[in-house]
Protein backbone atom coordinates (compact mmCIF):
# COMPACT_ATOMS: atom_id res chain seq x y z
CA UNK A 1 0.00 0.00 0.00
CA UNK A 2 2.78 2.37 0.42
CA UNK A 3 4.32 2.08 -2.71
CA UNK A 4 1.06 2.79 -4.29
CA UNK A 5 0.61 5.60 -2.20
CA UNK A 6 4.43 6.64 -3.56
CA UNK A 7 3.57 5.68 -7.08
CA UNK A 8 0.39 8.11 -6.94
CA UNK A 9 2.91 10.71 -5.88
CA UNK A 10 5.22 10.32 -8.62
CA UNK A 11 2.13 10.32 -11.03
CA UNK A 12 1.35 13.87 -9.63
CA UNK A 13 4.14 15.05 -9.68
CA UNK A 14 4.54 14.48 -13.21
CA UNK A 15 0.75 15.82 -14.23
CA UNK A 16 1.56 19.41 -12.54
CA UNK A 17 5.36 19.50 -14.44
CA UNK A 18 3.08 18.96 -17.82
CA UNK A 19 0.82 21.33 -16.61
CA UNK A 20 3.73 23.91 -14.78
CA UNK A 21 6.88 22.99 -17.61
CA UNK A 22 8.82 26.30 -15.85
CA UNK A 23 7.82 25.82 -12.68
CA UNK A 24 9.98 23.91 -9.96
CA UNK A 25 9.68 20.56 -9.18
CA UNK A 26 6.79 20.41 -6.60
CA UNK A 27 5.65 18.08 -3.83
CA UNK A 28 2.19 16.93 -2.48
CA UNK A 29 1.64 18.78 1.13
CA UNK A 30 2.20 14.84 2.52
CA UNK A 31 5.49 14.48 1.04
CA UNK A 32 6.64 18.60 1.80
CA UNK A 33 5.59 17.53 5.39
CA UNK A 34 7.99 14.18 5.21
CA UNK A 35 10.88 16.03 3.32
CA UNK A 36 10.87 18.22 6.11
CA UNK A 37 11.05 15.85 8.92
CA UNK A 38 14.03 14.53 7.42
CA UNK A 39 16.39 17.67 6.30
CA UNK A 40 19.87 17.47 8.41
CA UNK A 41 22.17 19.75 7.00
CA UNK A 42 18.95 22.49 6.61
CA UNK A 43 18.64 22.39 2.86
CA UNK A 44 15.36 20.95 1.61
CA UNK A 45 17.15 18.51 -0.73
CA UNK A 46 18.89 16.41 2.05
CA UNK A 47 15.40 15.82 3.26
CA UNK A 48 13.92 15.72 -0.25
CA UNK A 49 16.88 12.44 -1.31
CA UNK A 50 16.44 11.09 2.93
CA UNK A 51 12.54 10.88 1.92
CA UNK A 52 13.38 8.82 -1.57
CA UNK A 53 15.59 6.99 0.53
CA UNK A 54 13.17 5.76 2.91
CA UNK A 55 10.65 5.39 1.14
CA UNK A 56 12.29 3.12 -1.49
CA UNK A 57 14.04 0.73 1.67
CA UNK A 58 10.32 0.83 2.83
CA UNK A 59 9.62 -0.68 -0.45
CA UNK A 60 12.15 -2.80 -0.74
CA UNK A 61 11.01 -4.50 2.60
CA UNK A 62 7.75 -4.68 1.70
CA UNK A 63 8.90 -6.96 -1.35
CA UNK A 64 11.60 -8.89 0.79
CA UNK A 65 8.75 -9.62 3.24
CA UNK A 66 6.59 -11.25 0.12
CA UNK A 67 10.05 -13.43 -0.74
CA UNK A 68 10.29 -14.61 2.99
CA UNK A 69 7.35 -15.80 2.61
CA UNK A 70 7.09 -17.22 -1.12
CA UNK A 71 10.32 -19.42 0.30
CA UNK A 72 8.53 -20.49 3.39
CA UNK A 73 5.57 -21.55 1.16
CA UNK A 74 7.04 -22.68 -1.66
CA UNK A 75 6.78 -26.59 -1.13
CA UNK A 76 3.03 -26.38 -2.34
CA UNK A 77 3.28 -22.95 -3.99
CA UNK A 78 5.91 -23.34 -6.72
CA UNK A 79 7.71 -20.07 -7.78
CA UNK A 80 6.02 -16.81 -7.92
CA UNK A 81 6.38 -15.17 -11.60
CA UNK A 82 7.35 -11.21 -11.22
CA UNK A 83 8.66 -11.76 -7.78
CA UNK A 84 12.11 -11.87 -9.15
CA UNK A 85 11.77 -9.18 -11.14
CA UNK A 86 10.39 -6.93 -8.28
CA UNK A 87 13.20 -7.69 -6.15
CA UNK A 88 15.75 -7.07 -8.69
CA UNK A 89 14.53 -3.68 -9.44
CA UNK A 90 13.45 -2.43 -6.06
CA UNK A 91 16.92 -3.09 -5.29
CA UNK A 92 18.90 -1.06 -8.09
CA UNK A 93 16.72 1.55 -6.96
CA UNK A 94 17.38 1.42 -3.44
CA UNK A 95 21.28 1.32 -3.71
CA UNK A 96 20.85 4.01 -6.42
CA UNK A 97 19.00 6.00 -3.66
CA UNK A 98 21.68 5.36 -1.56
CA UNK A 99 24.81 6.55 -3.77
CA UNK A 100 21.89 9.71 -4.95
CA UNK A 101 21.82 10.11 -0.71
CA UNK A 102 25.33 9.36 0.00
CA UNK A 103 27.47 11.40 -2.31
CA UNK A 104 24.44 14.52 -1.40
CA UNK A 105 25.43 14.65 1.90
CA UNK A 106 28.85 13.80 1.44
CA UNK A 107 29.75 16.84 -0.94
CA UNK A 108 26.15 19.17 -1.88
CA UNK A 109 25.59 17.26 -5.25
CA UNK A 110 23.23 14.19 -5.43
CA UNK A 111 25.61 11.66 -8.17
CA UNK A 112 23.86 8.37 -9.50
CA UNK A 113 23.09 6.64 -12.29
CA UNK A 114 20.44 8.74 -12.80
CA UNK A 115 22.37 11.46 -13.10
CA UNK A 116 24.99 10.01 -15.47
CA UNK A 117 27.44 9.99 -12.48
CA UNK A 118 27.13 14.34 -12.11
CA UNK A 119 27.39 14.53 -15.94
CA UNK A 120 23.61 15.37 -16.37
CA UNK A 121 22.60 19.03 -14.89
CA UNK A 122 19.92 21.74 -15.14
CA UNK A 123 17.02 20.94 -16.68
CA UNK A 124 18.20 18.28 -18.78
CA UNK A 125 19.73 16.20 -15.72
CA UNK A 126 16.26 17.47 -13.70
CA UNK A 127 14.25 15.68 -16.46
CA UNK A 128 16.39 12.71 -16.81
CA UNK A 129 16.36 11.55 -12.87
CA UNK A 130 12.35 12.50 -12.17
CA UNK A 131 11.53 10.88 -15.87
CA UNK A 132 13.85 7.66 -14.82
CA UNK A 133 12.78 7.32 -11.17
CA UNK A 134 8.94 7.41 -12.53
CA UNK A 135 9.80 4.70 -14.84
CA UNK A 136 11.79 2.62 -11.64
CA UNK A 137 8.40 3.19 -9.97
CA UNK A 138 5.77 2.45 -12.28
CA UNK A 139 7.70 -0.82 -13.33
CA UNK A 140 8.71 -1.82 -9.82
CA UNK A 141 5.09 -1.24 -8.67
CA UNK A 142 3.73 -3.74 -11.49
CA UNK A 143 5.90 -6.45 -11.28
CA UNK A 144 5.32 -6.23 -6.98
CA UNK A 145 1.36 -6.26 -7.77
CA UNK A 146 1.28 -8.86 -10.22
CA UNK A 147 3.23 -10.80 -8.08
CA UNK A 148 1.01 -10.03 -4.88
CA UNK A 149 -2.05 -10.86 -6.95
CA UNK A 150 -0.27 -14.66 -7.80
CA UNK A 151 0.34 -15.04 -4.51
CA UNK A 152 -3.14 -14.06 -3.62
CA UNK A 153 -4.51 -16.65 -6.29
CA UNK A 154 -2.31 -19.22 -5.09
CA UNK A 155 -4.08 -18.84 -1.41
CA UNK A 156 -1.15 -17.16 -0.40
CA UNK A 157 -2.39 -13.83 1.03
CA UNK A 158 -6.19 -13.39 2.09
CA UNK A 159 -8.52 -10.50 2.28
CA UNK A 160 -8.43 -11.04 6.15
CA UNK A 161 -4.86 -11.41 6.61
CA UNK A 162 -4.53 -14.93 7.44
CA UNK A 163 -2.37 -17.17 5.14
CA UNK A 164 -4.05 -20.84 4.12
CA UNK A 165 -1.81 -23.65 3.42
CA UNK A 166 -2.85 -26.19 1.00
CA UNK A 167 -6.24 -26.96 0.78
CA UNK A 168 -7.12 -24.07 2.77
CA UNK A 169 -5.26 -25.10 5.88
CA UNK A 170 -4.25 -22.23 8.33
CA UNK A 171 0.03 -22.05 8.35
CA UNK A 172 1.40 -20.87 11.42
CA UNK A 173 4.34 -18.46 10.45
Amino acid sequence: MFQLVHFIEHVAQLGYWAMHTSSAPWLTPWAMAGRELLVVDGTPASGNELLHLVGNLIFLAGVLALVGLVLRARPWTGEIPFLKPALLLQGAHVIEHVLLTGTYLASGEAIGFTTLFGLADGAFGSTLRVWTHFLLNLVATYFALRAVLEMRRRGLLAIDGHLKGPVGLPVSL
